[in-house]
C-alpha cells in the first residue's frame, strides 16, 4: 500500500527538513518534489526522498515499481491502468 502524502512529508520533519530544503539540497524545485508525492513524475525525485526517509523508493510508491524493485515504464503503467 502507498504511503499517504501527508506520511511521507511527516516522515521528512521527523529526519529533520522539509519538502523545500530537502529539494533545495539537491538542486531540484520544491514542485518537482511535491509532485512525486502525488503522481508519477520524477525517479530523480523519488529516490532523493525515499534515500532521506531511508527506504526504497517501492516502499513509497509500490505501484511504480516492479516485483524486483525497478521503476515501471510510464507504458507499463498505462497498460496495466487500461
Amino acid at each position: 500500500m502507498a504511503w499517504h502524502p501527508e506520511d511521507i512529508k511527516a516522515a521528512i520533519r521527523k529526519r529533520g527538513s522539509t519538502l523545500s530544503a530537502l529539494a533545495t539540497r539537491n538542486g531540484m524545485t520544491a514542485q518537482a518534489l511535491s509532485r512525486a508525492l502525488h503522481e508519477r513524475s520524477s525517479a530523480r525525485a523519488e529516490q532523493i526522498i525515499a534515500d532521506f526517509i531511508g527506504v526504497h523508493p517501492m516502499q513509497i510508491w509500490p505501484s511504480r515499481y516492479d516485483d524486483q524493485g525497478e521503476r515501471l515504464s510510464l507504458l507499463a503503467v498505462r497498460k496495466e491502468a487500461a
